[in-house]
């Protein structure tokens, strides 16, 4: 059980921003329950991927690993297509969920996906060390939507 607030320090990446951006993660002792995904996230094998490989929307998330460390960029990618395999351009909105419970959302927390992409990194703070987070890639586009989960847990 944790309590308290984790602030995850998020910095632009390669998507043509710069500067900094900050968003919280508050922590709660009991998971509120939340709507499954239509559907939902397939890990790959090695755990090097997540993804929807069924429906209208199929979608991978690659993150650099699952246990980023404190202070250091981590980069993350999102790539969306329709079932033939064709990019498609939506939204993709970033959580952090701790247990069932979305916690904390990036700053701001959409972004768009171009032509089937989005990139970015972020940097995760000394508070943020040991907690069991997923990271959580919820994409929007005009074939339907799906979420893709990451498990991590900072390190120093």
């Amino acid at each position: 059980m944790i309590l308290g607030t984790i602030f995850v320090s998020i910095g632009a990446g390669a998507c043509g921003g710069s500067g900094s951006k900050s968003t919280s993660i508050k922590t709660h002792a009991a998971p509120a329950t939340t709507t499954a995904p239509a559907a939902p996230t397939t890990p790959t094998a090695g755990g090097a991927t997540a993804s929807v490989t069924t429906g209208p929307v199929r979608g991978t998330l690659r993150g650099q690993n699952h246990a980023p460390r404190v202070k250091q960029s981590w980069g993350y990618s999102v790539t969306v297509t329709d079932a033939g395999g064709h990019p498609l351009s939506g939204t993709v909105d970033i959580e952090f969920v701790y247990g069932r419970q979305v916690v904390g959302h990036d700053t701001p927390p959409t972004h768009p996906v171009t032509n089937g992409h989005w990139h970015d990194t972020l940097t995760f703070p000394a508070a943020a060390v040991g907690e069991p987070l997923t990271f959580q890639a919820v994409v929007h586009t005009s074939a339907g939507s799906i979420t893709l989960d990451w498990p991590i847990k900072v390190r120093q």
